[in-house]
């Protein structure tokens, strides 16, 4: 049972959520997707190309970085699906 207390007050530490592999990974898959689903064929690469100088510029630690380009490919091989309502 969850019980709801107006009188307290709780306090959790923010937390980057670039710590974790799996935002890296979905970041990456979810820029695949958007370009393909909403630009011009021509202007994907240049719009990939950006983000992937940007993403190395910020000199992400060995794992985000694998973790950034397995979620680039993931991007490529799996379909972009239909944006929702």
């Amino acid at each position: 049972m969850i019980d709801y207390r107006s009188d307290m007050v709780l306090f959790h530490p923010t937390t980057a959520p670039s710590r974790h592999a799996v935002y890296h990974r979905m970041v990456a898959r979810n820029r695949v997707w958007l370009a393909r689903r909403n630009l011009p064929a021509l202007l994907v690469p240049v719009y990939l190309g950006v983000w992937l100088l940007l993403t190395l510029l910020r000199r992400p630690s060995r794992p985000a970085l694998k973790a950034w380009f397995g979620g680039f490919r993931e991007g490529w091989a799996t379909p972009a699906v239909p944006a929702g309502p």
